[in-house]
């Protein structure tokens, strides 16, 4: 118990007096917006921040950090901790409150003043949940926490913390995060229509579909960074996954993991999947296929779309696709192919449609099967209020006459469907207006649409 509350201390201390000086320099911002800085006070709510492992979840925390010492705030006011760390291990249900009690007794006056909490990687410690509210309902403080599971804000979260929270999804870097961390980024408001700069920012998409956002990736040679990111996809199994949700067949977890991240922007089943892992030497059934694909959306290391239906039922017993979490572990992860960056780009497109979301609600992110056997790619909308905002094709380009017809006759039929006037082909690097009956259909270059405000 005292080597556990001194490595507490020591890492308390650690991050004021080592940590926090140099993090504005390694800081590189994050469009994720959290919100007003809150004061602290009984009561508070806390700010749930989630996504995969190595996304930069802390570094987001250490921006808020440097936001509220801005605001004239002093640093003994201000208590990181982060529980992921094998010094803690195995991690005691009173970690939490130790961590505060450790804290206040280092800090006194920030009992009574207000403390401001970031507490990174909270998930794993037994009963967080329950200690979190209790702090919030008994002391004076404002609250950050992170985490790499979504069930942090579902229903196995004891309902003390239900209510009490609002939550926030950080994906690895966007294009313009991308470009930002490399001194690249344009202006915001910035003309992007100069030659010279789009040949540049062109050049620039292609390294990103390769390399991906997450921040430790960036600057590597292509073998360090496949390296890497694939070994974020094995702890994430390891620890995400079969640790967490106790699936006693590790190897078969981390072959469907692949297999799931080495299939983003493309049709599967839960059939195919299955049969895939019969094919490498594994008899999981389809209830333990379905479980772990739900299991890694959960560790964000994959996402699911599903076809679009007024029908919840139907919503998940029709069509699916799996994206990665970034491009660039899609890639380290896959063999390369010819069409590997077409791939890429739709999973790019995905991964931003789902940072501009505003609805959490199932089925706001989907694919379209039309009567006709077509289909589009992303439908943007909210089928259980019939509303649909946005028809959205990805395709790398459009040269080839057959190609753009099959584009365009798609998002005709869907936009005649939906009454819209509008549909958006994203490409690689073409642009222009297509007029249809239907109305108008804009093709706009990656490289563009990325970096739209």
């Amino acid at each position: 118990m005292e080597d556990a509350k001194a490595a507490v201390r020591y890492m308390l201390t650690d991050f004021i007096d080592n940590v926090l000086p140099a993090i504005r320099e390694e800081l590189v911002l994050r469009d994720l917006a959290l919100g007003k800085i809150q004061q602290p006070k009984i009561g508070s709510t806390a700010k749930v921040v989630v996504g995969m492992r190595r996304s930069g979840k802390t570094f987001r925390l250490y921006q808020e950090i440097m936001a509220v010492l801005d605001s004239g705030v002093s640093a003994n006011r201000v208590c990181y901790f982060n529980f992921d760390d094998d010094r803690l291990r195995p991690l005691s249900a009173t970690l939490v409150s130790d961590v505060l009690e450790c804290f206040f007794e280092m800090n006194p006056s920030a009992r009574t003043e207000g403390a401001y909490l970031f507490f990174d990687e909270i998930q794993d410690v037994p009963g967080w949940d329950v200690v979190v509210r209790r702090i919030l309902d008994t002391e004076k403080v404002a609250m950050w926490v992170t985490g790499s599971s979504s069930r942090m804000l579902s229903e196995d979260v004891a309902t003390e913390f239900r209510g009490r929270s609002i939550s926030y999804e950080l994906l690895p870097y966007s294009f313009r995060e991308y470009l930002r961390a490399r001194g690249e980024e344009p202006a915001w408001g910035q003309s992007l229509d100069s030659r010279v700069l789009g040949s540049s920012l062109k050049k620039a998409l292609r390294g990103y579909l390769v390399e991906g956002g997450f921040p430790a990736a960036q600057g590597l040679d292509d073998m360090e960074r496949v390296q890497l990111l694939q070994s974020y996809a094995q702890l994430t199994v390891a620890r995400d996954v079969v640790e967490r949700f106790g699936f006693s067949n590790a190897a078969f977890a981390s072959s469907l993991a692949r297999t799931a991240v080495t299939s983003s922007a493309r049709d599967v089943s839960i059939s195919r999947l299955d049969n895939k892992s019969r094919e490498a030497g594994y008899s999981p059934g389809r209830a333990t296929v379905t479980q772990l694909i739900e299991a890694f959306e959960d560790a964000h290391l994959v996402y699911q779309t599903f076809e679009f239906s007024y029908s919840v039922q139907k919503i998940r017993l029709g069509g699916l696709k799996l994206f990665s979490a970034d491009p660039g572990l899609y890639w380290a992860m896959s063999i390369a192919t010819a069409d590997g960056l077409c791939f890429a780009l739709e999973t790019a497109v995905y991964l931003e449609l789902r940072r501009r979301r505003l609805s959490g609600r199932l089925g706001d992110i989907a694919m379209l099967k039309l009567p006709s056997g077509k289909e589009v790619d992303f439908v943007e909308g909210d089928a259980l209020v019939d509303e649909v905002s946005t028809l959205v094709q990805v395709c790398f380009a459009m040269d080839d006459a057959k190609t753009c017809e099959r584009e365009v006759s798609a998002l005709r039929e869907a936009m005649a469907r939906f009454d819209r006037e509008e549909g958006l082909i994203i490409t690689f690097d073409d642009e222009r207006d297509i007029v249809v009956p239907e109305g108008t259909i804009r093709v706009r270059p990656a490289w563009k649409w990325l970096l739209a405000e």
